[in-house]
């Protein structure tokens, strides 16, 4: 597998966040961080660490990019692409929800108990740490506070960029599909239960309830999303 090799830094941003919001690189600068652009396979940040530390590596969401995920239900497949490119080479994943999460009950009417529900899921099911930050600049302010915690950058030598993937077998891409739906877990459970991709598109939500940890809410959505006719690239209402 052919890798880059970067020079000691204590930041890498990818390079389309920095695009969208190069006032983090410009703020983690001027608090005496070295920082590098280069596109990341997942999040928004890495934050490099010395040999006896580990590397985290960070997506950041406002409250609105998390109600806009959760809505399109895009948040169970961004979960486990962050999960995967940190596990793949040792990275703590984390994902920062930064603002009001009330906002999400106030402004959009959903119940907050749901939101909280879908942050305790990315806990639980995909081990990613959540940090709940008030703003931009508290969220500037941790990210070079984890920074300089995790030492000296002469002591963050080596980042490997991969510039290949390994492709993934039958089997990894049937659970990868399933994930999407479920999240890991639940997909297993819809597997074992079902067998095939093609039985759980074929299921009725009856069927769906079935199977344990699938509520009323999930098993509708599951139903939609194979029995929803695509109707191009309109704008939903």
């Amino acid at each position: 597998m052919a890798e880059q090799l970067l020079t000691p830094a204590d930041v890498i941003i990818d390079s389309r966040e920095d695009s969208k919001h190069p006032e983090f690189r410009k703020a983690l600068t001027s608090n005496g961080l070295r920082v590098a652009v280069k596109k990341l396979e997942a999040g928004d940040f890495l934050l490099l660490a010395a040999p006896s530390k580990k590397p985290v590596l960070v997506e950041r969401k406002t409250v609105n990019d998390l109600g806009n995920s959760i809505r399109d239900n895009r948040v169970w497949e961004q979960a486990k692409l962050l999960v995967e490119a940190a596990r793949k080479d040792g990275y703590i994943p984390m994902i920062i929800v930064e603002g009001w999460l009330g906002a999400l009950e106030k402004y959009r009417g959903w119940k907050i108990q749901s939101v909280l529900r879908v942050l305790d899921t990315l806990m639980i099911d995909f081990d990613i740490k959540i940090l709940n930050t008030p703003n931009k600049t508290a969220t500037i302010g941790w990210l070079v506070s984890k920074a300089k915690s995790l030492g000296r950058t002469n002591e963050k030598r080596i980042y490997r960029l991969r510039v290949e993937k390994k492709p993934m077998s039958i089997r990894e891409r049937i659970v990868y599909v399933a994930e999407g739906l479920v999240g890991p877990k639940l997909a297993r459970k819809l597997l074992e239960a079902f067998g095939t991709l093609r039985n759980i598109a074929n299921a009725s939500i009856q069927d769906l309830l079935r199977v344990e940890g699938i509520g009323e809410k999930r098993a509708k959505e599951i139903y939609l999303i194979f029995n929803t006719r695509w109707a191009g690239e309109e704008k939903e209402r």
